[in-house]
């Protein structure tokens, strides 16, 4: 979104901050455990590599090229383990940090408490510089994986598979620490993952159990492959590439994410404009949707994911079933082309989705900066104003600043592109 790129800023290099350390005890309390403390040069497959060696895994990005401890954790980053764990600032046990004003503090669920709010889901760049993170690990274990590819051999029939899954997607999470992510062209629903940590491959075919019958009644032919891995590093390479880099992260793609409530695909009139909409981005065949199902909801009755402290997420996390990414690569050698895509993107295909999806949120670090609608609600929901107010106790100079950041919108750019208090 353009958050880490300011001309004439002073910007703060993070890189060789590569602090690993692993904690087999933490103690606080609310947490007793393993943990691993990360600096914020850390990126996610050099983590995975470091905690998997040590027998644990943790709630990380798939892309291994993304940092952990900046924009990633306290812009709300989901995972693979999300359903399993929670998200990514769920897992936060204390942050190091110093503030715009040169305080060197360490937040905690008890100790600067309103500072650990905000970092943890309220958008990075914005309250403080972080130079640590420590977060849960958890024990590693096997998982259960594989690929479904379905070809769109009869365009209606394809059409009424893609919105049976995304209705049967609730059941897919409900009670399980399940993750599945696919997309879908106009030519293809590819599920490229299916991840049942500490599962046997044979739940793949019991979840889909409902749902490969509904492919065989339209005609549709599918391929279906599962495998076993022996712990999560290894399942995630399958799919995503070798560690610490990978070979999926996305190429300068032009993007925007939404999350998609769970009582959206199971109303059958929402469900199908959706669809629409779906339908519609993908028809010229450059675009395809990315998605995550996922389950992130607090209950006293769920057992699946521990419990964590107060944190800033955005409320419509907890009622996704999924997020949503239209996607298309940048072509460098059309530049005029791709910007062309840009503004339909948020002229046309990203209003539609939001209309679809009333009341919803996004993922702050997949959103296009072109982006045209209640940016505070739909980034921040009803936590803007207290994060504001936070934003103001630590930067009250406002030298950290963002687009789309909290407090943004008391600058602008002048004619000559310096930023000026309004």
């Amino acid at each position: 979104m353009g958050k880490s790129t300011g001309s004439g800023s002073l910007a703060l290099w993070m890189f060789n901050l590569k602090k690993i350390e692993i904690i087999k005890t933490y103690k606080s309390s609310w947490y007793s455990g393993p943990a691993v403390k990360l600096g914020p040069g850390v990126i996610a497959g050099e983590a995975y590599q470091a905690v998997s060696a040590a027998g644990y895994r943790i709630v990380a990005p798939e892309c291994g090229l993304t940092g952990m401890a900046g924009g990633y954790t306290q812009g709300v980053g989901h995972s693979q383990l999300t359903t399993a764990y929670g998200l990514a600032p769920d897992q936060v046990l204390e942050w190091e940090v110093v503030t715009p004003s040169g305080q060197y503090l360490t937040a905690t669920p008890k100790q600067n408490e309103d500072l650990y709010w905000a970092l943890a889901g309220g958008g990075g760049g914005t309250y403080g510089i972080v130079l640590s993170m420590t977060v849960r690990a958890f024990p590693d274990g096997p998982v259960a994986g594989g690929a479904l590819i379905i070809d769109n051999t009869n365009n209606t029939a394809f059409w009424e598979a893609i919105a049976i899954w995304f209705n049967t997607a609730p059941s897919f999470v409900k009670d399980t620490p399940n993750n599945v992510q696919f997309l879908v062209t106009n030519a293809t629903l590819y599920v490229f993952d299916f991840i049942l940590p500490d599962q046997p491959v044979s739940a793949i075919n019991s979840l889909l159990s409902t749902y490969l019958p509904e492919l065989t009644s339209r005609n549709l032919t599918y391929n279906l492959t599962t495998y076993q891995s022996r712990n999560y590093v290894a399942n995630l390479e399958k799919s995503y590439g070798n560690l610490p880099y990978g070979h999926l992260c996305p190429n300068y793609p032009v993007i925007s994410s939404r999350l998609i409530p769970r009582a959206t695909v199971l109303n059958r009139t929402a469900n199908a404009e959706l669809m629409s909409v779906f339908r519609e981005i993908t028809q010229d065949g450059t675009w395809f949707v990315g998605c995550s199902i996922i389950n992130t909801a607090e209950s006293n009755n769920t057992k699946i994911r521990p419990s964590h402290p107060p944190n800033s997420v955005h409320p419509a996390w907890r009622e996704a079933i999924a997020y949503c990414n239209p996607n298309r690569p940048w072509d460098f050698k059309d530049p005029s082309g791709s910007l062309e895509a840009k503004y339909k993107l948020v002229n046309e295909y990203f209003p539609a989705m939001e209309k679809a999806t009333p009341g919803s949120g996004v993922y702050l670090n997949e959103m296009d900066p072109l982006y045209k609608g209640d940016w505070k609600g739909t980034m921040y929901g009803g936590n803007y104003e207290r994060l504001l107010e936070i934003k103001k106790k630590y930067d009250k100079w406002g030298v950290m600043y963002g687009h789309f950041a909290v407090g943004f919108d008391e600058f602008y750019l002048d004619g000559r592109g310096r930023l000026c208090e309004k």
